[in-house]
Protein backbone atom coordinates (compact mmCIF):
# COMPACT_ATOMS: atom_id res chain seq x y z
CA UNK A 1 0.00 0.00 0.00
CA UNK A 2 1.45 3.42 -1.18
CA UNK A 3 2.07 6.05 1.93
CA UNK A 4 -1.04 7.82 0.22
CA UNK A 5 -3.18 5.40 0.90
CA UNK A 6 -2.06 4.41 4.31
CA UNK A 7 -2.71 7.98 5.07
CA UNK A 8 -5.88 8.71 3.18
CA UNK A 9 -6.98 4.92 5.78
CA UNK A 10 -6.27 6.43 8.67
CA UNK A 11 -7.77 10.05 8.46
CA UNK A 12 -10.06 10.97 11.21
CA UNK A 13 -13.86 10.34 10.89
CA UNK A 14 -15.20 13.17 8.61
CA UNK A 15 -17.75 15.72 9.36
CA UNK A 16 -21.48 14.68 8.66
CA UNK A 17 -23.92 17.28 6.47
CA UNK A 18 -25.60 18.16 9.56
CA UNK A 19 -22.28 19.23 11.51
CA UNK A 20 -21.49 21.44 8.51
CA UNK A 21 -24.46 23.27 8.33
CA UNK A 22 -24.46 23.55 12.32
CA UNK A 23 -21.00 25.09 12.06
CA UNK A 24 -21.63 27.46 8.93
CA UNK A 25 -22.82 31.53 9.15
CA UNK A 26 -26.23 31.70 9.57
CA UNK A 27 -26.25 35.27 8.55
CA UNK A 28 -25.24 33.32 5.06
CA UNK A 29 -28.37 32.82 3.62
CA UNK A 30 -27.26 31.06 0.18
CA UNK A 31 -24.98 28.42 1.74
CA UNK A 32 -27.77 27.61 4.63
CA UNK A 33 -29.88 26.90 1.37
CA UNK A 34 -27.33 25.25 -0.52
CA UNK A 35 -26.70 23.39 2.98
CA UNK A 36 -30.26 22.54 3.61
CA UNK A 37 -30.76 21.05 -0.03
CA UNK A 38 -27.32 18.79 0.86
CA UNK A 39 -29.10 17.13 3.82
CA UNK A 40 -32.81 16.86 2.05
CA UNK A 41 -30.62 14.91 -0.48
CA UNK A 42 -28.69 13.13 2.27
CA UNK A 43 -28.22 9.98 0.15
CA UNK A 44 -26.40 11.27 -2.35
CA UNK A 45 -24.33 14.48 -0.99
CA UNK A 46 -23.36 12.72 2.30
CA UNK A 47 -21.26 9.76 0.23
CA UNK A 48 -19.42 12.57 -1.41
CA UNK A 49 -18.74 14.74 1.24
CA UNK A 50 -17.14 12.06 3.32
CA UNK A 51 -15.02 10.60 0.31
CA UNK A 52 -13.18 14.13 -0.16
CA UNK A 53 -12.90 14.82 3.19
CA UNK A 54 -9.72 12.63 3.89
CA UNK A 55 -8.56 13.86 0.40
CA UNK A 56 -8.76 17.47 1.97
CA UNK A 57 -6.90 16.32 4.77
CA UNK A 58 -4.26 14.64 2.99
CA UNK A 59 -3.65 18.00 1.05
CA UNK A 60 -3.88 20.10 3.86
CA UNK A 61 -1.58 18.25 6.48
CA UNK A 62 0.72 18.17 3.93
CA UNK A 63 1.34 22.00 3.74
CA UNK A 64 4.26 23.39 5.72
CA UNK A 65 3.59 24.86 9.37
CA UNK A 66 2.72 28.17 8.81
CA UNK A 67 3.69 29.82 12.46
CA UNK A 68 2.42 33.39 11.75
CA UNK A 69 -1.35 31.84 11.04
CA UNK A 70 -2.71 31.01 14.34
CA UNK A 71 -5.40 29.48 12.33
CA UNK A 72 -5.65 25.36 12.71
CA UNK A 73 -5.93 23.10 10.26
CA UNK A 74 -9.31 21.77 11.50
CA UNK A 75 -10.73 25.18 10.97
CA UNK A 76 -9.41 25.19 7.35
CA UNK A 77 -10.43 21.68 6.35
CA UNK A 78 -14.17 23.31 7.75
CA UNK A 79 -14.06 26.33 5.72
CA UNK A 80 -12.48 24.38 2.37
CA UNK A 81 -15.51 21.51 3.18
CA UNK A 82 -18.13 24.16 3.14
CA UNK A 83 -17.40 25.55 0.00
CA UNK A 84 -16.47 22.45 -1.44
CA UNK A 85 -20.39 21.28 -0.98
CA UNK A 86 -22.20 24.25 -1.09
CA UNK A 87 -20.12 24.51 -4.94
CA UNK A 88 -21.32 21.22 -5.61
CA UNK A 89 -25.21 21.69 -4.68
CA UNK A 90 -24.97 24.77 -6.52
CA UNK A 91 -23.09 22.28 -9.60
CA UNK A 92 -25.74 20.21 -9.72
CA UNK A 93 -28.54 22.42 -9.57
CA UNK A 94 -27.20 24.78 -12.47
CA UNK A 95 -26.69 20.99 -14.70
CA UNK A 96 -30.23 20.68 -14.03
CA UNK A 97 -31.15 24.02 -15.09
CA UNK A 98 -29.07 23.71 -18.59
CA UNK A 99 -30.91 20.49 -19.10
CA UNK A 100 -34.36 22.02 -18.76
CA UNK A 101 -33.85 25.43 -20.65
CA UNK A 102 -35.88 25.20 -23.64
CA UNK A 103 -34.17 27.69 -25.88
CA UNK A 104 -30.61 25.71 -25.03
CA UNK A 105 -29.12 24.34 -27.99
CA UNK A 106 -29.30 20.78 -28.30
CA UNK A 107 -25.68 20.21 -29.43
CA UNK A 108 -24.19 21.57 -26.37
CA UNK A 109 -26.88 21.40 -23.82
CA UNK A 110 -25.56 17.92 -22.73
CA UNK A 111 -22.13 18.92 -23.04
CA UNK A 112 -22.46 22.12 -20.47
CA UNK A 113 -24.63 20.10 -18.39
CA UNK A 114 -22.16 17.04 -17.65
CA UNK A 115 -19.06 19.79 -17.57
CA UNK A 116 -21.22 21.40 -14.54
CA UNK A 117 -22.39 18.26 -12.83
CA UNK A 118 -18.58 17.03 -12.80
CA UNK A 119 -17.07 20.42 -11.74
CA UNK A 120 -15.03 19.45 -8.80
CA UNK A 121 -14.89 15.48 -8.65
CA UNK A 122 -11.71 14.58 -7.40
CA UNK A 123 -9.57 12.41 -10.45
CA UNK A 124 -6.34 12.16 -8.31
CA UNK A 125 -3.62 13.05 -6.39
CA UNK A 126 0.11 14.13 -7.18
CA UNK A 127 2.70 13.44 -4.51
CA UNK A 128 6.30 14.45 -4.47
CA UNK A 129 9.53 13.07 -3.13
CA UNK A 130 8.94 15.26 0.01
CA UNK A 131 5.66 13.51 0.76
CA UNK A 132 3.45 17.22 -0.46
CA UNK A 133 0.57 16.40 -2.01
CA UNK A 134 -1.63 18.15 -3.94
CA UNK A 135 -5.45 17.48 -5.69
CA UNK A 136 -6.25 16.89 -9.32
CA UNK A 137 -10.27 17.95 -9.72
CA UNK A 138 -12.19 18.77 -12.83
CA UNK A 139 -13.16 22.12 -13.33
CA UNK A 140 -16.03 23.48 -16.08
CA UNK A 141 -14.33 26.73 -16.29
CA UNK A 142 -17.55 28.62 -16.93
CA UNK A 143 -16.90 31.91 -14.38
CA UNK A 144 -20.46 32.99 -15.24
CA UNK A 145 -22.53 30.08 -14.00
CA UNK A 146 -20.03 28.54 -11.84
CA UNK A 147 -20.01 29.23 -8.09
CA UNK A 148 -16.51 27.46 -7.91
CA UNK A 149 -14.86 28.49 -10.72
CA UNK A 150 -16.42 32.23 -10.72
CA UNK A 151 -14.30 32.39 -7.38
CA UNK A 152 -11.15 31.27 -9.10
CA UNK A 153 -11.21 33.35 -12.11
CA UNK A 154 -12.25 36.60 -10.38
CA UNK A 155 -9.10 35.95 -7.35
CA UNK A 156 -6.75 35.44 -10.70
CA UNK A 157 -8.11 38.69 -11.95
CA UNK A 158 -7.67 40.49 -8.58
CA UNK A 159 -4.40 39.28 -7.91
CA UNK A 160 -2.88 40.62 -11.22
CA UNK A 161 -5.10 43.94 -10.96
CA UNK A 162 -3.24 44.43 -7.89
CA UNK A 163 0.36 44.28 -9.03
CA UNK A 164 -0.37 46.66 -11.92
CA UNK A 165 -1.86 48.96 -9.69
CA UNK A 166 0.67 48.70 -6.79
CA UNK A 167 3.53 49.18 -9.38
CA UNK A 168 1.44 52.30 -10.22
CA UNK A 169 1.44 53.88 -7.24
CA UNK A 170 4.81 53.51 -6.72
CA UNK A 171 5.47 56.05 -9.89
CA UNK A 172 2.83 58.67 -8.11
CA UNK A 173 1.92 61.76 -10.38
CA UNK A 174 0.77 65.03 -8.99
CA UNK A 175 -3.16 65.17 -9.03
CA UNK A 176 -3.78 61.61 -9.86
CA UNK A 177 -5.35 59.30 -7.54
CA UNK A 178 -7.08 55.69 -7.05
CA UNK A 179 -11.01 55.63 -7.55
CA UNK A 180 -14.11 53.26 -7.42
CA UNK A 181 -16.50 54.65 -9.71
CA UNK A 182 -19.92 52.79 -10.22
CA UNK A 183 -22.16 53.46 -13.16
CA UNK A 184 -25.57 52.67 -13.63
CA UNK A 185 -28.59 52.77 -16.51
CA UNK A 186 -32.31 52.07 -15.87
CA UNK A 187 -33.84 49.46 -15.91
CA UNK A 188 -35.36 48.52 -19.22
CA UNK A 189 -36.16 44.60 -19.26
CA UNK A 190 -34.30 43.89 -21.54
CA UNK A 191 -30.70 43.03 -19.39
CA UNK A 192 -28.99 41.98 -22.75
CA UNK A 193 -29.82 45.80 -24.80
CA UNK A 194 -28.79 46.90 -20.69
CA UNK A 195 -25.58 45.44 -20.88
CA UNK A 196 -24.92 46.59 -24.33
CA UNK A 197 -25.33 50.28 -23.63
CA UNK A 198 -22.92 49.97 -20.66
CA UNK A 199 -20.61 48.32 -22.58
CA UNK A 200 -20.81 50.80 -25.85
CA UNK A 201 -20.96 54.08 -23.09
CA UNK A 202 -18.39 53.34 -20.83
CA UNK A 203 -15.19 53.69 -23.09
CA UNK A 204 -16.66 57.06 -24.29
CA UNK A 205 -17.21 57.77 -20.67
CA UNK A 206 -13.37 57.18 -20.09
CA UNK A 207 -11.67 58.83 -23.50
CA UNK A 208 -13.93 61.87 -22.43
CA UNK A 209 -13.33 62.06 -18.71
CA UNK A 210 -10.15 60.58 -17.76
CA UNK A 211 -7.53 59.30 -20.42
CA UNK A 212 -4.30 61.03 -20.26
CA UNK A 213 -0.64 59.57 -20.17
CA UNK A 214 -0.74 58.35 -17.37
CA UNK A 215 -4.67 57.00 -16.58
CA UNK A 216 -5.56 53.63 -16.20
CA UNK A 217 -9.36 52.00 -15.52
CA UNK A 218 -10.29 48.45 -15.30
CA UNK A 219 -14.04 47.73 -15.84
CA UNK A 220 -16.20 45.11 -14.85
CA UNK A 221 -19.92 44.52 -15.92
CA UNK A 222 -22.60 43.17 -13.47
CA UNK A 223 -26.23 42.40 -13.16
CA UNK A 224 -28.20 42.97 -10.08
CA UNK A 225 -29.93 39.60 -8.74
CA UNK A 226 -33.47 41.77 -7.91
CA UNK A 227 -34.43 43.50 -11.28
CA UNK A 228 -31.05 42.45 -13.55
CA UNK A 229 -30.15 46.18 -13.40
CA UNK A 230 -27.09 46.38 -15.75
CA UNK A 231 -24.22 48.50 -13.62
CA UNK A 232 -20.52 48.67 -14.05
CA UNK A 233 -17.39 49.13 -11.39
CA UNK A 234 -14.26 50.54 -12.54
CA UNK A 235 -11.21 50.83 -10.60
CA UNK A 236 -9.32 54.05 -12.12
CA UNK A 237 -6.19 56.10 -11.67
CA UNK A 238 -6.73 59.15 -12.87
CA UNK A 239 -6.89 63.15 -12.50
CA UNK A 240 -9.60 64.58 -10.29
CA UNK A 241 -12.66 65.03 -12.49
CA UNK A 242 -15.72 66.28 -10.71
CA UNK A 243 -18.29 64.51 -10.27
CA UNK A 244 -21.56 66.72 -11.44
CA UNK A 245 -19.25 66.54 -14.64
CA UNK A 246 -19.18 63.04 -14.89
CA UNK A 247 -22.43 62.90 -14.12
CA UNK A 248 -23.73 65.38 -16.66
CA UNK A 249 -21.67 63.14 -19.26
CA UNK A 250 -22.81 59.79 -18.38
CA UNK A 251 -26.35 61.32 -18.86
CA UNK A 252 -26.06 62.21 -22.14
CA UNK A 253 -23.92 59.04 -23.19
CA UNK A 254 -26.91 56.59 -21.84
CA UNK A 255 -29.77 58.93 -22.56
CA UNK A 256 -31.84 58.19 -19.39
CA UNK A 257 -29.60 57.96 -16.19
CA UNK A 258 -27.02 59.67 -14.22
CA UNK A 259 -26.48 57.10 -11.73
CA UNK A 260 -23.02 57.19 -10.49
CA UNK A 261 -21.54 56.93 -7.65
CA UNK A 262 -17.60 57.55 -6.76
CA UNK A 263 -15.44 56.56 -3.68
CA UNK A 264 -11.36 57.62 -3.28
CA UNK A 265 -9.30 53.99 -2.25
CA UNK A 266 -6.86 54.60 0.50
CA UNK A 267 -3.49 53.25 -0.84
CA UNK A 268 -2.14 53.53 2.30
CA UNK A 269 -1.93 50.19 3.31
CA UNK A 270 -2.37 46.36 1.03
CA UNK A 271 -5.69 45.62 2.51
CA UNK A 272 -7.45 48.33 1.19
CA UNK A 273 -5.96 48.17 -2.29
CA UNK A 274 -6.43 44.46 -2.39
CA UNK A 275 -10.27 44.81 -1.15
CA UNK A 276 -10.65 47.10 -4.03
CA UNK A 277 -9.24 45.40 -6.82
CA UNK A 278 -11.55 42.23 -5.69
CA UNK A 279 -14.15 44.08 -5.50
CA UNK A 280 -14.00 45.23 -9.16
CA UNK A 281 -13.07 41.63 -10.58
CA UNK A 282 -16.22 40.09 -9.17
CA UNK A 283 -17.99 38.16 -11.88
CA UNK A 284 -20.88 38.83 -14.18
CA UNK A 285 -23.74 38.04 -11.22
CA UNK A 286 -22.87 37.73 -7.53
CA UNK A 287 -24.69 34.28 -7.22
CA UNK A 288 -25.05 34.36 -3.62
CA UNK A 289 -27.02 37.56 -3.91
CA UNK A 290 -29.15 35.50 -6.76
CA UNK A 291 -29.60 32.72 -4.63
CA UNK A 292 -30.78 34.61 -1.50
CA UNK A 293 -33.26 36.52 -3.64
CA UNK A 294 -34.78 34.00 -5.93
CA UNK A 295 -33.97 30.61 -4.13
CA UNK A 296 -31.95 27.81 -5.93
CA UNK A 297 -34.20 26.55 -9.01
CA UNK A 298 -34.97 30.18 -10.09
CA UNK A 299 -31.72 31.53 -9.37
CA UNK A 300 -29.95 29.18 -11.54
CA UNK A 301 -33.12 29.21 -14.19
CA UNK A 302 -32.53 32.54 -14.44
CA UNK A 303 -28.58 32.81 -14.59
CA UNK A 304 -28.75 29.63 -17.14
CA UNK A 305 -31.26 31.60 -19.08
CA UNK A 306 -28.83 35.16 -19.07
CA UNK A 307 -25.68 33.44 -19.73
CA UNK A 308 -26.86 31.74 -22.86
CA UNK A 309 -28.35 35.15 -24.00
CA UNK A 310 -25.06 36.90 -23.37
CA UNK A 311 -22.96 34.23 -24.63
CA UNK A 312 -19.30 36.04 -26.35
CA UNK A 313 -19.85 38.82 -24.11
CA UNK A 314 -16.71 39.73 -22.40
CA UNK A 315 -18.00 41.39 -18.90
CA UNK A 316 -14.25 43.15 -18.21
CA UNK A 317 -12.19 45.57 -20.02
CA UNK A 318 -9.20 47.03 -18.96
CA UNK A 319 -8.16 50.98 -20.57
CA UNK A 320 -5.39 53.21 -20.60
CA UNK A 321 -2.15 51.88 -18.46
CA UNK A 322 -3.76 48.53 -17.08
CA UNK A 323 -3.43 47.93 -21.43
CA UNK A 324 -0.24 45.60 -21.88
CA UNK A 325 0.68 47.35 -25.01
CA UNK A 326 -0.10 50.57 -23.31
CA UNK A 327 1.76 49.98 -20.15
CA UNK A 328 4.74 49.10 -22.39
CA UNK A 329 4.74 52.22 -24.04
CA UNK A 330 4.43 54.43 -21.45
CA UNK A 331 7.03 53.10 -18.94
CA UNK A 332 9.17 51.25 -21.86
CA UNK A 333 9.40 47.55 -20.16
CA UNK A 334 6.53 45.16 -19.78
CA UNK A 335 3.56 44.85 -17.60
CA UNK A 336 4.35 42.89 -14.56
CA UNK A 337 2.22 39.90 -14.30
CA UNK A 338 1.40 37.13 -11.27
CA UNK A 339 4.26 34.66 -11.26
CA UNK A 340 2.68 31.20 -13.18
CA UNK A 341 3.26 27.98 -11.56
CA UNK A 342 4.43 24.93 -13.24
CA UNK A 343 2.19 22.24 -13.44
CA UNK A 344 4.83 19.48 -13.54
CA UNK A 345 6.79 20.42 -10.35
CA UNK A 346 5.37 20.62 -6.65
CA UNK A 347 3.93 24.10 -5.36
CA UNK A 348 5.68 23.95 -2.02
CA UNK A 349 8.50 22.15 -2.73
CA UNK A 350 9.29 22.75 -6.33
CA UNK A 351 10.24 19.03 -7.01
CA UNK A 352 9.05 17.29 -9.87
CA UNK A 353 6.32 15.22 -9.39
CA UNK A 354 6.77 11.32 -8.68
CA UNK A 355 3.65 9.70 -8.37
CA UNK A 356 0.41 10.12 -9.56
CA UNK A 357 -2.70 8.02 -7.82
CA UNK A 358 -6.21 8.11 -8.92
CA UNK A 359 -9.08 8.30 -6.76
CA UNK A 360 -12.51 7.66 -6.97
CA UNK A 361 -16.33 8.77 -5.41
CA UNK A 362 -19.19 8.04 -5.14
CA UNK A 363 -21.54 9.12 -8.39
CA UNK A 364 -25.08 9.55 -8.26
CA UNK A 365 -27.82 9.96 -10.89
CA UNK A 366 -27.95 12.05 -13.47
CA UNK A 367 -30.40 13.96 -12.01
CA UNK A 368 -31.82 14.38 -8.34
CA UNK A 369 -35.55 14.74 -7.69
CA UNK A 370 -37.09 14.76 -4.16
CA UNK A 371 -40.37 12.97 -4.08
CA UNK A 372 -42.86 14.07 -1.14
CA UNK A 373 -44.48 11.76 1.07
CA UNK A 374 -48.33 12.27 0.93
Amino acid sequence: MTSTARRLNRTAEPSTLRQIHADSDPSRVAERLLLGRAIAQSEFYEPIADSRRPKLELVQTSLPPNDDNPINIESVLRHKQLNDLCDTVFSRAMADAIDRHPSWPANSRVNNADRARTCGVWMGIKTCDNDHHTGVTAFCNNHKRCRRCARADARKKAEKLYLITKHLLKRPRVGYSLKMLTVTTKVSGDPVADVEKVKRCFPKLYRSMFKTKFAAAHSRIELGAKNHMAHAHALIYCRYVDKELISAKWKDLTGDSDGIKIQFIATNTDNKLRLACKEVCKYITDIDKWIEQHGINEACDQIADLTLRLKGERFGESYGNFRAQVFKATFNYAMPKPEEHDPTTCNICGATWARYEEVFEPRGPPRLTVVHAQ
